[in-house]
């Protein structure tokens, strides 16, 4: 499900591809998986369909999705070298790092506060 915050500055249709990615990237959604028609996740979402036809052609860009045309937009598969499985090799990486923070005695609110620095922009 993506949710959206029309009060956060980031324009929809980056909601909607930033969401997309973080559910493939978190094996949410596998390859083959069918996202939803254009048409029918503007009418749930209450938006214009060109935003969601924005948010798709940038995945399609990244290689995070494939169109077949007359059939829809489908997550694509994870091959060497794609920016899926760079993408999600990252958060391995980073998953493991945390991981081991933890283990060597780094609590998880210092953590946090670094994240949260890091991130800021």
């Amino acid at each position: 499900m993506i949710l959206l915050n029309y009060k956060s500055g980031v324009p929809i249709w980056e909601q909607i591809r930033d969401g997309f990615k973080r559910q493939i990237l978190a094996d949410v959604l596998t390859a083959g998986d069918k996202l939803p028609s254009v048409r029918a996740l503007a009418s749930e979402l209450g938006i214009n369909p060109n935003t969601i036809q924005r948010a798709y052609t940038e995945l399609e860009t990244a290689g995070f999705v494939y169109t077949v045309a007359g059939r829809g937009c489908f997550v694509a598969e994870k091959s060497e070298g794609s920016l899926i499985a760079e993408q999600s090799a990252r958060l391995e990486d980073f998953k493991k790092a945390v991981k081991e923070a933890l283990e060597s005695g780094i609590d998880k609110k210092r953590l946090l506060e670094i994240l949260e620095k890091e991130t800021e922009e």
